[in-house]
Order: structure tokens, then C-alpha cells, then sequence
């Protein structure tokens, strides 16, 4: 019994660490490769120091890891079938998505995946 509260608790952590829509989409973009921040700042659309605070969060719960490459730090998932599970996710949930639309999920399920698959080709 206590494995499991001990493996609940941590999996609560992290899920509490991606409860967070800026998190998310930084997940799902970072499904299409390595990126720096400044990368993904201009992709989402949110402010770089915003973006640098949120992959830290992901980063301390071994979510992203952060490689030099040149002179720049670039971000990529550890394990990259995390965004996989995201986006299946949806399905789960979507019945309670009020703002979104069956289009609307559906339609951001699919960019999601070909995102995916273009990193695969």
C-alpha cells in the first residue's frame, strides 16, 4: 500500500507542474525537436523570460533537458512520447473543454500530430 501512495504522489507533482496551458503547448511544440527559447517564444507567441520560466519548472521535474549546441542552450523533450500521451489525452477530457469546440479539439489534435510526424520523417 504505501508503494502506491508513494507513486501517486509523485505523479501528482509532475501532472501539477504541466497543469499549466503555456506548459503544455511548450511540451507539444517541443515534440517537433530541439528548440531555444527564443525559438519558442516566437512559435507561441509568449514572452521569452516567460517561456525560460516555464521550461525551469519542466526541467526540475525532468520533463525538458536543455543541451549546448554553439553558442545556444536548446530544449527537448526527455522523453519525447510525453506529448503523444497529451495529445490522447484529449479524448479523455474533451467532454469537459466548455470554451472548446468538437472542431476546435479536433483540429488541434491534428496539427498536434502532424507536428509529430514531420519530426519523424
Amino acid at each position: 500500500m504505501p508503494s502506491r501512495k508513494i507513486v501517486a504522489t509523485e505523479l501528482a507533482g509532475v501532472l501539477r507542474q504541466i497543469s499549466h496551458p503555456d506548459r503544455i503547448r511548450l511540451l507539444l511544440k517541443l515534440q517537433a525537436g530541439d528548440l531555444t527559447v527564443n525559438e519558442l517564444a516566437e512559435t507561441l507567441e509568449i514572452p521569452a523570460t516567460r517561456v525560460s520560466q516555464h521550461l525551469g519548472v519542466l526541467r526540475a521535474v525532468g520533463l525538458v533537458e536543455t543541451e549546448s549546441k554553439a553558442q545556444q542552450r536548446v530544449y527537448c523533450l526527455s522523453q519525447p512520447e510525453l506529448a503523444g500521451w497529451l495529445i490522447d489525452g484529449i479524448d479523455f477530457i474533451a467532454h469537459r473543454l466548455g470554451r472548446a469546440s468538437a472542431k476546435d479539439i479536433e483540429l488541434a489534435k491534428e496539427l498536434w500530430h502532424k507536428e509529430a510526424s514531420e519530426t519523424v520523417s
